[in-house]
């Protein structure tokens, strides 16, 4: 007949304290947005997928990485295909 050795109870209460303390943690979820700005041509297709996909990274980024606290919020300009209004954007 195997015999169990005695478990130690302190030992018992500091693995479950130490296993339902990061449970009851408050998180931190204030958020810092970060202002990008874009200057595309909207009004050419090439310009509005570009637009799109920015987008589409964006939300698939923050999809698998909802725990980083820094936000990018995009400030798109349209550059009408104007050179010098694209780099007046501001």
């Amino acid at each position: 007949m195997i015999k169990n050795p005695p478990t130690n109870p302190v030992f018992l209460l500091l693995f479950l304290l130490f296993k339902i303390i990061p449970l009851t943690m408050a998180q931190n979820t204030t958020i810092f947005p970060i202002d990008v700005g874009v200057v595309v041509d909207l009004d050419t297709r090439f310009g509005k997928m570009g637009l799109t996909c920015i987008n589409m990274a964006l939300s698939d980024f923050y999809a698998s990485h909802a725990h980083y606290n820094t936000r990018l919020v995009l400030h798109t300009r349209n550059s009408t295909g104007d050179v010098v209004v694209a780099a007046a954007c501001r």
